[in-house]
């Protein structure tokens, strides 16, 4: 590059300033090429970064051929960027002088911040002041840095770079994790598949993740976002940023580590437990219309898909080979995924006879057999053949090495990428380099396992109906208020005084017996049957203790119940509020509903699988609030057991889509009564469209 390209594309949010730095400072540079404090500069000169660069160092007055400054306001005119690799103790005094001459961002490389414990939390924390009152941009600190493939800026030390040159393509990522980080750069990069934006965002003491992925959205060469995380603190503004990414067509593909275990919610109910800090973080990106993965290798094989406009509408594949078993196993596993290897139509059929072998019948899988290493011809054919059929979204193409006639396979796809206006997948077992270098160069796909291609299909394909959701999804009004200082949990009989205040579900009658306190008068207005539940704030799970007695059928036995249960709370030497006698419901099916206020991403619905099997087999849905009728009827219809409520095997259906909106209207009392920290009601009942909280566990904040 011989000038800076002015040409480029501005980035509207305030990270232009590090991403599109038309000047850059290196505090602490080092002569020594290999050196963290090195490595910027030097990569920067051999890539030629057209900018102005600062080394700053004043025990030198020359840094890698460049004139070197003793500080930041020495160099006299204002910088757009400044990285900084010196000691944290350094750090806060370095953005201090910077601010005064001028800087606009930084990146801090340095580490020993909020990683380190309380003392390195403090520093970090005053950096945060430093941005907030100066409006600049600090990135970091202990991060891997940014590079800009478009102008030549290398923010960064990654060894990533190292002897890998620069490739431009549409693919961005930004990470928490700098190593992760470096690790995708040096794929896309050996890939030949390029980047536009490299983001490493370390502790996040100002710029997060949340504000990378708004200045993607407006970067005009990204076209795919990767994105991996390990915390999000606003988790408003993360909302936001993928709702916004989602309305711009632009894919983010996300990896979320640490799947903590939900033992560690403190909470009394199960819901804590179903509801997880992964499900939130599943439930938020879920929502809001990223693709999760599992692995750097599964997004890039996704984006791949994206960058080459190779995403298939549907899931219908129609799958060519030169071996009739890998044609099997990528039909099982098509199958395994929930894409689809529909027959061909007569026409399809009829057009492909000619092509193939005497011996072999035209079918999808296609086999094409080793007929192809004399007929080359019959590629091309059958090629446009199966494209022509209009049952079929994408046509994916197995070929095992056949090195010798290699150009013949390359030279049809690429024709037909030309011509079929569908996408074409490649499977390729063994391939040369070149072979893959010239598909690519075509715009065609290429991977070297079945399992790989199959998956990458199949996670691409999910984005437009996740999108799609996304744009129309709400948003809280407000960001979460934090964990509540102090929890009250309610009795059963207190907790659905206050639930009665709402119109969506169904509380049955019951009345409140006072311990030493005869029954009969007070439940003479009940119907048998009816049930009997010991009623503390101590006593979160009382049919554990044996502290529910079900389907009492006279006046008799529902004295003898409740002398009983008033012993076991005597035994228990818990505090006793009396014994609840309730009217008995019949029902159908039965629902654990769950709403809670998480400190960290606000208001919560979990549906899960009812009754006491939920521990055993945690049948469970999350997402956050606010939901509309149907998103919560998707919920139920996304549960495991939801053919049970359909009415498998002639047992009485619910109306799922009444039931969701009695749970959506639930959902809206709860967001309104903002004392309320938790709602658990298990079994929520329900026969056909009406819904009954039988049993209710209510925590509110102070």
């Amino acid at each position: 590059m011989t000038e800076f390209q002015a040409s480029t594309p501005a980035l509207t949010s305030r990270l232009s300033a590090v991403l599109n730095a038309r000047s850059v400072a290196i505090v602490g540079a080092s002569a020594d090429p290999g050196k963290i404090t090195g490595r910027p500069l030097a990569y920067m000169l051999a890539r030629g970064y057209a900018g102005k660069l600062y080394p700053v160092n004043p025990s030198r007055s020359e840094v890698q051929g460049q004139r070197s400054y003793p500080s930041l306001s020495a160099i006299g005119e204002p910088v757009d960027l400044a990285i900084i690799g010196t000691g944290a103790e350094q750090v806060e005094s370095v953005i201090a002088e910077g601010i005064a001459a001028g800087v606009k961002a930084f990146v801090v490389f340095s580490s020993g911040f909020a990683e380190t414990g309380d003392e390195g939390r403090a520093l970090q924390r005053r950096l945060s002041v430093l941005a907030r009152a100066n409006s600049v941009a600090i990135l970091g600190p202990n991060c891997l840095g940014l590079a800009n493939s478009a102008t030549g800026l290398i923010a960064s030390f990654t060894t990533a770079l190292e002897e890998t040159p620069l490739k431009r393509g549409g693919f961005s990522l930004v990470s928490q994790s700098g190593a992760l980080g470096a690790y995708w750069l040096d794929i896309v990069l050996r890939s030949g598949l390029g980047f536009s934006q490299w983001i490493s965002t370390g502790n996040e003491c100002d710029v997060d993740a949340a504000e990378a992925i708004d200045c993607l959205v407006d970067d005009p060469q990204t076209r795919v976002i990767g994105l991996y995380i390990e915390d999000i603190h606003d988790t408003l503004a993360f909302r936001r940023a993928l709702q916004r990414a989602a309305a711009a067509n632009k894919p983010v593909i996300a990896i979320k580590s640490g799947r903590s275990q939900a033992g560690a919610q403190a909470a009394a109910s199960h819901t804590g437990a179903l509801a997880g800090d992964d499900a939130l973080y599943d439930a938020c990106l879920l929502q809001y219309g990223a693709l999760r993965v599992d692995s750097l290798s599964a997004m890039i094989d996704a984006a791949r898909l994206f960058l080459f406009d190779s995403v298939p509408p549907g899931p219908r594949l129609a799958v060519m080979s030169v071996s009739g078993g890998a044609g099997v196993l990528i039909a099982d596993e098509a199958e395994a995924l929930r894409l689809t290897v529909p027959a061909f139509t007569d026409t399809t059929l009829r057009s492909l006879a000619p092509v193939l072998p005497s011996f072999m019948r035209p079918a999808n899988p296609l086999d094409l057999t080793g007929n192809v290493v004399q007929n080359t011809a019959s590629i091309s054919q059958a090629l446009q053949a199966v494209a022509d059929d209009p049952g079929i979204d994408v046509i994916v193409l197995f070929v095992g090495m056949m090195h010798s006639i290699a150009s013949a396979f390359t030279d049809a796809l690429a024709a037909a990428r030309q011509r079929i206006h569908r996408p074409i997948v490649v499977i390729w077992m063994g391939a040369m380099e070149s072979t893959v270098a010239t598909l690519e160069a075509a715009r065609i796909p290429v991977f070297l396992d079945i399992p790989q291609a199959m998956q990458a299909l199949a996670t691409a394909i999910r984005v437009d109906a996740l999108q799609r959701a996304a744009r129309t999804a709400s948003l809280p009004s407000k960001r979460p208020a934090g964990a509540a200082a102090t929890r009250r949990v309610l009795t059963e009989w207190d907790g659905k005084q206050l639930l009665r205040t709402q119109q969506a579900v169904g509380l049955p009658e019951g009345v409140l017996v006072p311990p030493a306190t005869s029954a009969k008068p007070l439940t003479k207005s009940l119907n048998y049957p009816v049930a009997a539940k010991l009623q503390a704030s101590a006593l979160t799970h009382k049919s554990d203790v044996g502290g529910v007695v079900l389907r009492i059928g006279s006046d008799e036995a529902l004295a003898d119940a409740v002398d009983r249960l008033n012993a076991v709370g005597r035994a228990l030497q818990v505090e006793l509020q009396g014994v609840l006698v309730e009217q008995m419901i019949p029902f159908d099916h039965e629902l654990l509903l769950g709403l809670r206020r998480d400190p960290r991403f606000g208001e919560v619905l979990t549906l899960a699988r009812g009754g006491v099997e939920v521990e055993l087999d945690a049948d469970a849905l999350t997402r956050l609030l606010p939901l509309d009728a149907a998103q919560v009827e998707a919920m139920l219809r996304g549960l495991r057991s939801a053919r049970l409520l359909d009415g498998f095997r002639g047992r009485p259906a619910a109306d799922i889509p009444a039931v969701a909106r009695r749970i959506a209207k639930l959902c809206d009392w709860f967001l309104a009564n903002e004392a309320l920290e938790e709602i658990e009601i298990n079994p929520l009942a329900v026969r056909g469209s009406d819904v009954w909280a039988l049993d209710a566990l209510v925590t509110q904040g102070a």
